[in-house]
This record gives structure tokens, sequence and C-alpha cells, in this order.
């Protein structure tokens, strides 16, 4: 790529060009099609690829309306869109607010809570209580947010020294082996005293993905968000729900906290919402929050240029209508629940693979050197790199990621070991088929037998 004009991400990196996608495949420049179980990379292309009614929403909205500011008027489509989440979501959503990408979107509901606070004359509330491990954006605020020193740590003296909680990981670390009870309670109490080393009278809101990549796709335990909401409403604190990536179907409900009986504050939609057909997140405020502001006068004078973008939410409206009309959340849970079955069978008996997890269309595979310890390979053996790479010479496209936050030592002893391992994360379409997901779970037991007993036995050597 010594030609390319562009910035990546990594300057050293050789980055495959793309040109083509259809259904659930992609094809580069050199005519090599790819089965695609990570919905374009990111879990945003939640309808797969080449979507007629999705392409033809956008030309028409373009074609009628393609942009106005919303600072000082709205726009028919995103007065429908906000209707029909508002309509979908219930349970006490009052209003939303569209931003262009879930970044934004973290960042707007801290805004929120913020005028939430000084509305209500408590002044004195501004910080917010997160996760870790999680990820929340590439903003100085949703980077705060964040929970992987990997890759805070070289941010740290531009963001805000923000107070964090451990995530339930019942796999490894300080709640392994618990059972769901007491891992519910315990992980549940480290928010509490979160909150309490952050001063609660200072304390606006708390922050978490219901079902976090980052942490490797672990589950919470059924009692964990009620029990974290309890907290909430005991310190006076908001409760905002980072759904970027497992909402609008992803986890087998519309939210993903609807598993859990729980209703947040504010919920941030992203990724899935505009399909990857055009960049478009939303933060779905309760009515409490809307009347307590409303009843107050305040105002949120800063506005993201794009925010209930007319071709944003024109896209939304069809996506929403897809998912609904298609019986794509039903069918998530359905499918997730034959993708975990089919990657036990399939991967649960190697020696290299620790644990399987996750929820409706949205799992993980980690890797370990030894099951019995636990022992995730060195970071030096470079498994995520391998398997990408396994995996993609047998044209499929899956998500290896290497997890380097450490353990934390209680009391704030050194470090000890890393939280979670190597991980292959699973985000395919909603639309995918059955026979999709086999061959994607096929291919990843080939690449797992033929990359790790090499990997392992020059560990050994």
């Amino acid at each position: 790529m010594d030609s390319s004009a562009v910035f990546y991400r990594s300057p050293n990196d050789n980055y495959p060009k793309m040109v083509r996608g259809s259904g659930r495949r992609l094809w580069d420049d050199a005519g090599n099609a790819y089965l695609d179980l990570t919905s374009g990379f990111s879990g945003a292309a939640l309808l797969g690829f080449g979507r007629e009614d999705l392409a033809a929403a956008l030309a028409e909205q373009a074609a009628r309306l393609s942009y106005v500011h919303n600072a000082r008027v709205t726009n028919e489509q995103q007065e429908l869109l906000a209707n029909d989440l508002v309509t979908i979501v219930g349970q006490n959503t009052g209003r939303v607010m569209f931003t262009s990408g879930g970044s934004e979107a973290n960042e707007v509901s801290l805004r929120i809570a913020r005028q939430y606070h000084l509305a209500r004359g408590d002044a004195s509330r501004w910080k917010a209580v997160s996760l870790a491990p999680s990820y929340h954006g590439a903003t100085v605020g949703a980077l705060s947010l964040t929970g992987r020193t990997a890759l805070t740590d070289p941010y740290d003296p531009t963001l805000l020294p923000w107070p964090k909680a451990q995530y339930p990981i019942k796999y490894r670390g300080p709640f392994a082996d618990l059972d769901d009870g007491t891992l519910a309670k315990r992980a549940a109490e480290e928010v509490a005293d979160a909150i309490e080393r952050a001063g609660p009278e200072t304390v606006s809101a708390v922050v978490g993905e219901p079902i976090s990549p980052s942490a490797g796709t672990a589950v919470p335990p059924p009692g964990y968000w009620p029990l974290v909401r309890e907290i909430c409403d005991a310190y006076g604190v908001l409760l905002i729900a980072d759904e970027v990536i497992t909402g609008v179907g992803r986890t087998g409900a519309f939210r993903c906290l609807d598993h859990y009986n729980t209703t947040a504050d504010m919920t941030n939609l992203a990724k899935g919402l505009g399909a990857g057909y055009y960049p478009i997140a939303a933060t779905l405020v309760s009515e409490r929050i809307v009347e307590t502001i409303s009843e107050a006068h305040r105002r949120m004078p800063e506005v993201h240029t794009f925010s209930g973008s007319p071709i944003g939410c024109a896209v939304g409206r069809r996506v929403v209508a897809a998912v609904v009309s298609e019986d794509l959340v039903p069918k998530a849970d359905r499918d997730g629940q034959e993708l975990g079955e089919l990657l036990a069978d399939r991967l649960g008996a190697l020696p290299w693979v620790g644990d399987i997890r996750g929820k409706g269309l949205m799992w993980s595979v980690e890797y370990v050197r030894d099951r019995e310890t636990r022992l995730p390979f060195p970071p030096s053996a470079g498994v995520a790199a391998l398997m990408t790479k396994a995996t993609w010479s047998r044209g499929c496209i899956v998500s290896t990621n290497a997890y380097n936050d450490p353990i934390a030592e209680p009391g704030g002893g050194s470090p000890r070991g890393r939280l979670v391992g190597d991980c292959t994360v699973l985000l395919p379409a909603l639309t995918s088929e059955p026979s999709e997901l086999e061959q994607g779970v096929e291919i990843l037991r080939a690449a797992i037998e033929e990359t790790l007993p090499v990997v392992a036995g020059s560990l050994e050597d």
C-alpha cells in the first residue's frame, strides 16, 4: 500500500481492498470471495450487503431532502423514526436524540445526564462509572468510559479519570467459577464500591454494555443488571445502556437489557440501526429525564452536524421495518441457540478452546494454552494474527482479537495475568442462513486445528 494516501489505523499494515458485497459475502479486488461472519468487521451490517430496499430508501430521501441541520428545524424522517423507536421499545421511553455513531451517542447521553442533574439543582454530579473490560468509543468522553488499558493508556493525560468496576466475567479473574447468584451480587457490589470511591454526590451515571465483546462476550448472570439498576436508584445515579453493538436485535431481543427485564434511563443504539448503509445512532431517553429537563427550561445547544439527518433516519426507518417485518429478533434468538450448540459440538472438545460464550448472534471462542489452568497464550505467540490469516485463507472473515488487559490485584498490587485471552468473535448478520453459520464454524475448526497445535508446540520447545 505504499501508493495509498490513506492514513491507516496501523500505517505499516497491508489492507486488502473490498470492492463488492452481496448477502453475507464480500469480494476483494483480486476476485476472492469471503463469507463474512462479522457484519462488515464491526457488527454494523446487521442485514447483510446489497439490499435494494435500503439503497432505495437512501436514494429516494437524498433526492427529496438530503440535509438540514436540526438546531432550528426538524424533518419528517427524524420524527417518524423517533416515533417508530418509542413505539417498539415502550417502557417509559419518552424521546429520542439522533447522532452519527456510537461514540457520539455515548457522549450525548453523558451530556443529557448532566443536564438532568443540573435541572434537579444537583450541580455536583458529573462523573461516570463504567465497567472493565469495555469499549465505548473513540472520542475523549467515550474513551474515558472505556475499560481497556491497551486502548486508553496512550491517551491517559487527555482522559477523564473516571472509576471502573470489574465486569462480571466468571471464566477467569476475581469472579472465576462463582455461581450465578454470587457472581451477580459480587459484581454489582463492585459498581457500588466504584460509586463510593468516586464520591456518591459527584456521580452522574453508570454506563455499561449489557454484553461486551471486550469482556470476551461474557454473559452476565440473570440477576446482575437488575441489581445494578437498584444500586443506581439507591444512589440517585442514572443508568445508561451502551447498546451500540447489542441493540436492534443482535442478541435475540431488540435491546439486550430486555433479557434482564431491566430498563435503563438512556439506551444508545448505533451500528445495526443504519445496518452499514448510513451512519446513524439514537439515544433513547426516559420520560422522567425529558420531563425534568423540560420543566427546568434547560436546553442542549451542542448539536452534532448530522444529528437527525433525513437520509440517516430514512435508512434507519427501513432497517427497523425490516427487523420487525422479517421477524429477525426471534430469528436471532433461535439461530443464536443453534450457533451456540454448533460451536460447542464442533469446537468444544478441542484442547485449545477454553470457553465458548455468547447470546443471540454474538459469540466468542476463547483460546488457551492449557485448558486445566485456563492459561492464555502469551501475546508474543501472535495467536490473533495467525488465526485471522488462517480463516481468511479459507474464505471466511471472523474477528480474532488479542485482549491484553490484566487481572487487577486486590489492594492495588501488581497486575497478574490476562483477564481475557485471545478470542474469535462472531457477529453474523441477522439474515444469515443456518448453512452459512455451519460453514463458518467448520472453517474456524479447520483454522484452529492447523494453527494452534503449531503455536502450542513452539512454546513447549
